[in-house]
């Protein structure tokens, strides 16, 4: 056994899980309606959950993610597996969107949980950029220190 299965292996005993979460402020340059805010939302989910599964991920805990725009709208996505359409509620009526704050929490199983959030934050980077919308990182969070619990 190698010294990355061992890791592996060791973090399975330990959590299992690696997690990561962000909470983001958007700058949308071309305004976003309804689908587009939804389609959006769906993208970056699926994107970071495909970034993960390159990097190591060998299956999903739960991906989700909570849109609010300006107004209060709100969009939320769930993701549990990539062959299984991922739940969303919309309840944008009409908004369109220029502002937005955008949270995301980040559950596989395989990765340490810094690697979700690099895989994660660079993701989120490469997409927002593509897309012309600007974004502050309000908050990320990740356990720095694996331990079992009690």
């Amino acid at each position: 056994m190698d010294q990355k299965e061992r890791q592996l292996l060791t973090h399975r005993a330990t959590d299992e899980l690696g997690k990561f979460s962000m909470w983001l402020r958007l700058y949308v340059r071309d305004p976003l309606d309804q689908e587009g805010s939804e389609s959006m939302v769906l993208d970056l989910v699926q994107g970071i959950t495909e970034e993960c599964f390159r990097r190591g991920a060998d299956m999903i805990g739960h991906i989700k993610s909570f849109l609010t725009a300006e107004g209060g709208s709100t969009i939320s996505v769930s993701l549990i597996d990539l062959d299984i359409p991922p739940s969303v509620q919309n309840r944008f009526d009409g908004t369109v969107m220029v502002r937005g704050e955008l949270i995301v929490h980040v559950i596989v199983h395989g990765m340490w949980d810094p690697q979700v959030r690099e895989a994660s934050l660079s993701f989120t980077n490469d997409f927002m950029r593509q897309r012309g919308i600007d974004y502050e990182i309000i908050n990320d969070f990740y356990e720095k220190e694996k331990r079992i619990k009690d």
